[in-house]
């Protein structure tokens, strides 16, 4: 208990701050209204990335050595918002940072990571490029975290180490991100007219 209340204390305002500025800006507007040039999605890859990076140094580090952590929000939002292929590269940049970090958690982390953001891109595509509901977006956030625990224990040794990480590290990790994505679906679907025509400022 004390580890979800930790971690919610210490990320659920930083989502909020983040996704409400980047709401506001012209890439991301050109994302949601498929206009987007390739530095738009550049710039949106390069943010989310980073954003995915820091859920990584926000989390809290367990005994065993792995991070209960919001790593997999920001690859989940870009697949949600903007497809498969940039969900990956988000997934990618926050994956391939968490593998280098190692533990013997390291490669299901970072692969788990680089799936969130396709498993994503796939919903995105299934519902027909729109933003997903705030009860869907839960249910997706706890199934990318249990897919993360399952590689977890189907890669990770010893076994009983992995085991124990699962039991303290994916419960908080299932509330902070499922409040997350709820958090980041109400702000774009107030803040942006998701099935509107947005002009888009050229410079």
């Amino acid at each position: 208990m004390k580890n979800i209340i930790n971690l919610f204390a210490e990320t659920e305002v930083f989502i909020y701050v983040f996704v409400e500025i980047i709401t506001k800006l012209d890439f991301f507007k050109s994302i949601i209204a498929k206009k987007a040039k390739w530095h738009h999605k550049a710039v949106f890859v390069l943010l989310f990335g980073g954003f995915s990076i820091f859920g990584t140094y926000v989390g809290i580090p367990l005994s065993s050595g792995a991070i209960s952590n919001i790593r997999d929000l920001a690859p989940m939002i870009a697949g949600l918002v903007a497809g498969p292929i940039i969900g990956l590269f988000v997934g990618l940049i926050g994956g391939i940072h968490r593998f280098f970090l190692g533990g013997i958690t390291a490669i299901p982390c970072g692969i788990s990571t680089i799936l969130a953001g396709l498993i994503c891109g796939g919903i995105y595509l299934l519902n027909k490029k729109k933003m997903i509901g705030i009860m869907q977006g839960i249910l997706v956030a706890i199934f990318i975290e249990v897919v993360h625990g399952g590689i977890t224990l189907l890669i990770s040794r010893p076994f009983t180490v992995a085991l124990e990480i699962i039991k303290t590290a994916i419960p908080p990790m299932i509330i902070a991100n499922g409040l997350g994505i709820a958090i980041c679906i109400i702000i774009i679907h107030n803040s942006i007219p998701v099935n509107a025509e947005i002009p888009i400022v050229k410079k």
